[in-house]
């Protein structure tokens, strides 16, 4: 996608408060969009922070692939990955998924195959896989495969497909008929949405399929989930009803009702 030149645009006004770092990162990302690139003496005046700070908000979101970094500053990367609604998400509830992902990392096992969905929390816990002894990564996800496929111990195998630009991964029979053949140790899957049935759904019936189609090439479902995907947004597409998890990874602020229904039908339910 080229992100069309909108201008410098305005920076925070003089009389604005501080951010937090979240919604900081989220305005430095939105700026380096609209300008195409930025430097660190720009993103220290215009958010009233130390160069060290603006170098280290700048590092932060090259990490997860949102900006790639120059000298003296950082270049959008949105080009590069596809789609803006994709790196908006990867900053919503970053810190609830970056505590998801840790406690997911613990799931992994030297010599496993696992399959890693889509999503912006699954990408965290791609962020935290290093120099495994062996692994066996099955995966939709391009920026994943990306992430992982540099990594010494890690074989991955891409699932192909029509290419999805809102979740950076390859949709469709094609992806479908190729998960057939795969029989996984575990699925990393994220979550559109939750309904207040507990249906996992998507707003694509292609990316529900994809979806449906990685749990049955699975032993043992793990959903990383954050407390926000409950009740909050409406999907037309149901992926498959909770009783297909044998364990979900979530954040403090999920309610206490719904973690009991969860667990009365034999689900684990981990609180990072």
């Amino acid at each position: 996608m080229v992100t069309p030149d909108l201008g410098p645009g305005p920076g925070p006004s003089p009389n604005q408060p501080r951010q937090l770092p979240p919604q900081r990162r989220q305005a430095i990302l939105d700026l380096t969009v609209r300008r195409g690139q930025v430097e660190v003496n720009d993103v220290s005046e215009l958010f009233r922070i130390s160069k060290v700070t603006a170098r280290n908000d700048l590092d932060y979101l090259a990490k997860r692939n949102l900006v790639v970094r120059s000298r003296g500053g950082a270049v959008a990367a949105l080009h590069q990955s596809l789609t803006a609604s994709f790196s908006v998400r990867a900053l919503q509830c970053q810190d609830e998924k970056r505590r998801i992902a840790r406690a997911a990392l613990g799931f992994i096992a030297p010599g496993e195959t696992i399959i890693l969905d889509a999503g912006s929390t699954v990408v965290e816990l791609s962020n935290l896989i290093s120099n495994p002894e062996e692994l066996t990564v099955v995966t939709p996800a391009l920026n994943i495969a990306m992430q992982l496929g540099s990594l010494p111990g890690v074989e991955v195998i891409t699932v192909g497909g029509k290419l999805d630009a809102q979740t950076i991964s390859n949709v469709g029979p094609i992806a479908e008929m190729q998960l057939q053949s795969v029989l996984a140790h575990k699925l990393f899957l994220g979550a559109y949405a939750i309904d207040p049935q507990g249906d996992l759904a998507e707003p694509q019936q292609e990316v529900a399929g994809l979806k449906r189609a990685m749990v049955k090439a699975a032993r043992q479902v793990i959903l990383l989930a954050d407390s926000s995907k409950w009740n909050s947004r409406s999907a037309r597409a149901k992926v498959v009803g909770l009783e297909a998890f044998h364990t979900v990874v979530t954040d403090s602020g999920l309610e206490d009702g719904a973690r009991r229904s969860m667990e009365r039908s034999g689900i684990r339910v981990i609180v990072a």
